[in-house]
């Protein structure tokens, strides 16, 4: 009816009413995606990483990423790490690694705005792969190129060629990125202790009992 349309309109007044309150009502809060890119700089401090030291500093809109198998902890393995900690001690300090894992790629970094595509690529390109079991043979050492850390690993033994085509399938999906492929000499291992510095030479010496301490809690039940 007239009236109801009367109702309806807005005086000057009115109309410039409504205009402050939206004017001064409260911002719609950023998306979490623009919030995160948004963020402060990252700064790196060892102490909140048990004295663990970036290979590079972070940098916004750059993600650290890394393709691996994860490893499902049971009782052998924790009771391996306990008696290869305490065979350690106290000459080096040996600290868990809180998930362990087989890397398929380097560490390498994606924009943010390339990070759906990219997992797309992945999973097309490893759709194509059967399920596979991996088995370890043995204890291996190894250093990081910063000599800032060491780590004690479990080298793969069953399970290589497939391991291998995984790495190869990546490979091609990073290279796509102009990102660094795998190791050309690949050693496919999961390392489960870490120490700081270069400890190398040392863990050397213990390696024969720390494979004694591996082959007497069953290898195959890694």
């Amino acid at each position: 009816s007239s009236l109801n349309l009367l109702n309806e309109y807005e005086s000057d007044d009115e109309f410039r009413e409504n205009q402050q309150q939206e004017n001064s009502s409260t911002r719609l809060p950023l998306p979490n995606s623009l919030k995160i890119l948004s963020s402060q700089d990252i700064k790196d401090d060892p102490e909140n990483h048990e004295g663990r030291i970036r290979s590079y500093p972070h940098q916004r809109g750059n993600w650290n990423s890394l393709i691996y198998i994860p490893y499902r902890r049971n009782g052998p393995f924790d009771l391996l790490c306990d008696q290869i900690i305490e065979l350690c001690q106290p000459k080096i300090e040996m600290k868990r690694i809180e998930e362990p894992h087989i890397s398929l790629t380097r560490t390498f970094i994606l924009l943010y705005h390339w990070i759906d595509n990219f997992v797309s690529a992945v999973k097309k390109s490893l759709c194509t792969m059967l399920r596979y079991d991996v088995q370890f043979d043995g204890l291996k050492i190894y250093c990081n190129e910063e000599h800032t850390r060491t780590f004690l690993s479990m080298s793969v033994g069953f399970g290589k060629m497939e391991i291998t085509k995984s790495v190869q399938l990546l490979d091609k999906c990073l290279s796509e990125y102009k990102l660094h492929p795998f190791y050309s000499e690949a050693s496919f291992h999961m390392s489960f202790l870490w120490c700081l510095g270069d400890k190398k030479k040392e863990l050397e010496e213990l390696l024969p009992e720390m494979n004694k301490v591996f082959e007497t809690n069953l290898s195959d039940s890694f």
